[in-house]
């Protein structure tokens, strides 16, 4: 009697299945998918001592971030760090604290725009002739970068960065590495002219970078480093209604020295340039308007390009640094972003950045 109350023990039929199974007979089961084998591990790169040269990832939206793309991570780089709803670079991870993602790709290639408005259509303040070998420091998207080789295709030019997010087609003349400007340089030829663009805020030993840049220069060379100032001016004192501007400009400064790269040494550049042993050093300040405030026309554009770049630009520098360094929690932060906004788009506030280009050359 027990053995009617037991379920039916299913065991593979060793005979023969009859034509026409019973009813209480499972039909036999149909082939499931089987697993792809594991595939044979791709041929790893090969990784170069030193800097990684010439490897370039396409941009993580696409679809190649399958095959080669991932085993550049996997070697190279690792995954990308997510915070705050913004992608940001991993390696060296937390040296820089703004996003990599494509919303920040396009504000660094608006500043380049905004640059060479400042510049007239120049890449360089310096007086650079024909230079054979040039360096791009924190090159971000490499648009500097793939402009200047494009103009000077007798150049070699390399670009480093934290992040691998430039593009794969480029000029022949150029290449770009995933490097940290900050670590100790292992270049096995001297450069022409090094160039560095938005780099206040992100370097901890400024005297340690211009030594370097010296060092790796040719007799004769130049290095120009250029940054807008973190900070809000004007010439009629409108700047102290901008209340969260200023709270704002306060608590980066704040954040920024805590967190070890300071936002208030653009001023310092050129003395700083100046000990380090580069000679011929010259500064130039241009005044750039937060808004399209300004009557004349120039100005008045360049304001509105550089409002879409302060707007874009306060969200990531808020969150990274008040949420890390100060604590802040996120609808703190939004209320004063917001109140930021506000005043960034009221043309009565005759709000203006400070835009600092220093060059100077090595001794001949």
């Amino acid at each position: 009697m027990a053995s009617r109350s037991e379920p039916p023990q299913k065991r593979p039929r060793e005979e023969t299945p009859p034509e026409s199974p019973p009813p209480e007979v499972e039909p036999e089961p149909q082939p499931q998918p089987q697993a792809e084998p594991e595939p044979e591990p791709e041929q790893q790169p090969e990784i170069p001592p030193g800097h990684i040269q010439g490897i370039i990832e396409p941009d993580v939206g696409s679809s190649y971030l399958s095959g080669r793309c991932q085993l550049y991570h996997q070697y190279y780089v690792g995954c990308y760090e997510l915070s705050n709803g913004r992608r940001y670079h991993s390696y060296h991870e937390g040296e820089y604290i703004l996003p990599n993602d494509e919303q920040e790709q396009d504000r660094l290639d608006l500043s380049h725009h905004i640059y060479r408005m400042i510049l007239k259509g120049e890449l360089n303040a310096a007086p650079i002739k024909n230079p054979a070998r040039v360096l791009d420091i924190g090159t971000g998207t490499g648009i500097w970068a793939i402009d200047f080789a494009d103009e000077h295709p007798e150049s070699e030019v390399i670009g480093n960065d934290l992040s691998p997010i430039q593009p794969s087609w480029i000029p022949p003349n150029l290449r770009f590495e995933v490097d940290d400007f900050e670590a100790p340089w292992s270049y096995s030829q001297p450069f022409d002219y090094i160039h560095g663009r938005e780099l206040e805020g992100f370097i901890r030993d400024h005297d340690r970078l211009f030594q370097q840049a010296l060092a790796n220069l040719k007799p004769g060379g130049w290095f120009e480093i250029a940054s807008i100032e973190v900070n809000c001016f004007s010439d009629d004192d409108t700047h102290l209604k901008a209340t969260s501007m200023m709270e704002g400009v306060k608590n980066m400064h704040i954040s920024a020295k805590k967190f070890g790269k300071d936002f208030d040494t653009v001023k310092n550049w050129r003395s700083k340039m100046e000990n380090a042993g580069f000679v011929n050093v010259r500064e130039d300040v241009y005044k750039l308007p937060q808004s399209p405030w300004p009557k004349d026309p120039k100005m008045k554009e360049l304001g509105r390009y550089h409002q879409v770049n302060m707007i874009e630009a306060m969200p990531p520098y808020c969150y990274a640094l008040f949420t890390r360094m100060l604590g802040w929690h996120r609808i703190e932060i939004e209320a004063l972003v917001a109140g930021m906004r506000k005043e960034l788009r009221d043309t009565s506030l005759h709000l203006y950045s400070r835009l600092h280009i220093v060059y100077g050359q090595r001794a001949l």
